[in-house]
Parts: structure tokens; C-alpha cells; sequence
């Protein structure tokens, strides 16, 4: 393979590997990604010239990850928060005011339960960063952040140095307008009907990806619609245009039912506040 160390990586390789380790499918990955086979495998090819290796093993069926794939499948996902959550934290910092408490969350916990943690303990005079997990947790790491309320599905490495409590538990669950529910089902392995899904690198997009190759399950259909915010997923569900999986705090109010899947598609998880050690 040819280096091509002098290229300029783009941040949209990056999806297209997040896409491709996830569907193991170079047809079903170009769809999600809405671009032609032929110009999606020339940017998954670009990335491996980028890097010097070859990320995926493409004489296995389905596609396979390399050592060098599985190597980089971690650090993918990590660079893509990083990236996004980098401009949140310049904002932040950038502010001519000075904040007592600095809070990090996910944007579902900031909008949900951080609110009335915030209002039982008295709390003012803070900032509020709206960051992905690992953008939470480094912050914390790096001295950036005081506490981090995030969801956590497991990954106790996730955690190492870090002191956690938890607070509550939540759960993805797939639902949908009650017109579309009954129709989302699962047959032969196969998720049918119109599904909505989390983009390539999220953690939800991660958890959710892991629990249908858990259960050897696929979604037969391209998604109708891809988002990293479950907030907009929500959005677009109780518009009718497709079922998702969302976080069972966001639904308190929503007219949506949970689709006709067996109980094993719910992703449970525990919502931790974090501090430092």
C-alpha cells in the first residue's frame, strides 16, 4: 500500500470508517453515508493510504477489521468527540464570566436531569458544557471540568481515576408514532421498516450497533434518517418519519409508542455523576 502521509486526512474518512466497522458492509455503509459504492470505497481506500495500512480485511464476508482497524476503530471514535467537542470548550472558555462550578453533561442529561440536581442543591454562579461522554470525562481529567453527568453502558476502563455516583437508570428504547410501531419488526434477523439511527463514532450509535450484532440482527432497510443528537431523532419520530432508539428520560411527553420488538432491542445504562479522584 502506498503512504500518503502528505494527503490532508479529512473528517469525513473518519465517518466512512465508523460507518464501515459498524455495518461490516461496503453497499449498506455508502448508503448511510449517501454517496455512491464506487466513491465511498475511494475514501475508505484514501483513509488506509492516509494511515499506511489497511483498515478492513474485504476477502471476508462480511467485512472483517484488520489488527491495524481494530487498533484505529477506538481512536476513530475518540478524534470524532474530540473534534466536536473542542468548539463547545473554546466557547466556554472564551466567556468573560467567572463561574464558580464548571459542569459538563451530555446534551439529553443537560436538558433533562441536570436541571433538578442543579435546582435541589441551590447552585449558582456555574457554567454548563454540553459535550459527548469522552469529552465529559477528559474534561474531568484534564482539570477542565469540577463534575460530568454522563450515561454510562459498562466500560469500566471508561472510568479509571475518576470517582462516579450514580444517580439513576435509563434505557434506549426503539420507538415510534403509533402509526409507524406495529410496523417496525424483527423477521429472520432482519429489523424491518423505516428506522432512524445515530451517526457513525456516537456512543449511542456505538451501544446500539453492538446490541444488533449481539443478537445477530441487521436493519434490513437504509436508515431514513441519521443524527448524533437524540433530541433530534426524537424530533423526526414524533413527526412520523421513522422509528429510533431513544433515552427513555426524553420520552416523558412524547406521543410515541415502543415499536413491536422483542425486549432484548431496550439498551439499559446508568446515569453516573462523575468528579475527578
Amino acid at each position: 500500500m502506498i503512504s500518503c502521509i502528505f494527503c490532508i486526512m479529512e473528517l469525513l474518512w473518519i465517518d466512512d470508517f465508523l460507518a464501515l466497522a459498524e455495518t461490516r458492509n461496503f453497499t449498506r455503509a455508502a448508503e448511510i453515508r449517501f454517496t455512491t459504492q464506487s466513491a465511498y470505497s475511494r475514501r475508505v481506500q484514501r483513509l488506509e493510504e492516509w494511515l499506511g495500512a489497511a483498515l478492513f480485511d474485504r476477502e471476508t464476508r462480511p467485512v472483517a477489521l484488520t489488527p491495524a482497524g481494530e487498533e484505529f476503530l477506538g481512536r476513530a471514535r475518540r478524534l470524532r468527540e474530540e473534534i466536536f467537542d473542542a468548539r463547545r470548550a473554546v466557547l466556554s472558555a472564551s466567556s468573560v464570566f467567572k463561574k464558580s462550578l464548571r459542569v459538563y453533561a451530555t446534551n439529553t442529561l443537560a436538558a433533562t436531569l441536570l436541571p433538578s440536581w442543579i435546582a435541589e442543591r441551590g447552585l449558582e454562579n456555574y457554567s454548563l458544557i454540553v459535550a459527548s461522554i469522552t469529552g465529559c470525562l477528559g474534561a474531568l481529567r484534564r482539570g477542565q471540568a469540577d463534575l460530568a453527568l454522563v450515561p454510562h453502558f459498562g466500560d469500566e476502563e471508561a472510568l479509571a481515576g475518576l470517582k462516579p455516583e450514580e444517580l439513576a437508570e435509563d434505557r434506549l428504547i426503539l420507538v415510534a408514532s403509533p402509526k409507524l410501531a406495529s410496523s417496525v419488526t424483527l423477521s429472520g434477523g432482519k429489523l424491518k421498516g423505516r428506522l432512524m439511527v445515530y451517526a457513525p463514532g456516537t456512543s449511542y450509535g456505538a451501544q446500539i450497533a453492538a446490541l444488533l450484532a449481539s443478537h445477530g440482527a441487521t436493519i434490513e432497510a437504509p436508515p431514513v434518517c441519521e443524527s448524533a443528537s437524540a433530541e433530534a431523532l426524537l424530533a423526526q419520530a414524533i413527526a412520523g418519519f421513522g422509528a429510533a432508539w431513544i433515552p427513555r428520560l426524553l420520552l416523558k411527553d412524547a406521543a410515541l409508542t415502543r415499536c413491536d420488538v422483542p425486549a432484548f432491542f431496550d439498551a439499559p445504562y446508568k446515569i453516573l455523576l462523575v468528579r475527578a479522584a
